[in-house]
């Protein structure tokens, strides 16, 4: 997941998957009260988006075989759009989708409860068997580039 600061707050976040680029909008990250409170610029952006990268590693990190983690990516008034990880022995199935719990109704800084459990999560598109150590090492390079 990539933010690419356009000045406007949309169109801004860009998740690669499966080959495809899926462009979300900053907006909700920039309006996170949890970090840098009153704040609403792109080194907010950067430092929201890096803590939200920070708690898809944390929770990857706590699943056991067969448990399933969802991470948020897309923030929108009426939506939000997710990935479904489900830990297999070897890595993980991940399958985009999204739910219809709106993005502004919890931080981007603080998704908590909803990284294990997600009402009405939809798929959209086939689900990917993937490494565990590729998907952590993207995520790890997403966070470095929010960082700089």
């Amino acid at each position: 997941m990539n933010f690419i600061d356009n000045g406007t707050q949309h169109n801004d976040i860009v998740l690669e998957w499966e080959g495809k680029n899926w462009v979300c909008d900053s907006y909700y990250l920039a309006l996170d009260d949890y970090l840098l409170p009153e704040v609403e610029d792109a080194t907010k952006v950067r430092a929201v988006l890096w803590r939200l990268l920070e708690q898809w590693l944390e929770v990857l990190d706590e699943l056991h075989v067969d448990e399933i983690a969802f991470l948020p990516y897309d923030f929108s008034d009426q939506y939000t759009g997710w990935l479904r990880c489900t830990r297999r022995q070897e890595g993980f199935l991940v399958a985009r989708g999204w739910s219809d719990v709106e993005g502004w109704s919890f931080a981007p800084s603080g998704v908590s409860s909803l990284l294990r459990k997600l009402e009405e999560f939809r798929t959209d598109g086939a689900s990917v068997e993937v490494p565990t150590e590729e998907l952590l090492e993207s995520i790890r390079k997403s966070m470095a580039r929010a960082a700089s």
